[in-house]
């Protein structure tokens, strides 16, 4: 998906590696929006209406990755690393809602930030650098 909007192709002539796909049709349409509602709904692989509310507890929770300990292992071989850490040894954030319920959806989320910003319109980062503008897909 990235190749195909870096380079304007439709992306089903770049994933299917046809370049006589030339004119955009529905489903072309289809991936190319889903491909920037995940860039601007998602941070690090969780949904950002997850990420921000208030509702939605992270803990840490540790994971071993047999590639880095390989890595970690040899440069303390090396003798550039002096400590003992736990070999591959990486966190990642695990998602759980403060009331014990389920998570938020993002249209709940949406609600919530129309709801502290006194807007009907949905936010997101699309269109602005490093801040929020118009919305991809508006509500209905």
């Amino acid at each position: 998906m990235r190749a195909a909007v870096q380079s304007g192709q439709p992306p089903q002539a770049v994933i299917f590696n046809d370049p006589s796909h030339k004119k955009w049709d529905e489903w072309d349409y289809k991936l190319f929006k889903a491909h920037f509602i995940k860039e601007d709904w998602y941070r690090d692989g969780i949904p950002i209406w997850w990420d921000e509310s208030e509702r939605v507890a992270f803990s840490a929770q540790p994971r071993v990755s047999k590639s880095r300990a390989a890595i970690e292992r040899a440069q303390e071989a090396s003798g550039k690393n002096n400590k003992k850490p736990v070999p591959g040894r990486y966190f990642i954030a695990q998602p759980s809602a403060i009331d014990g319920g389920e998570l938020p959806t993002r249209d709940e989320w949406l609600e919530e930030q129309a709801a502290k910003t006194k807007s009907s319109a949905p936010v997101t980062k699309f269109g602005s650098a490093g801040g929020r503008g118009k919305v991809v897909q508006g509500r209905k």
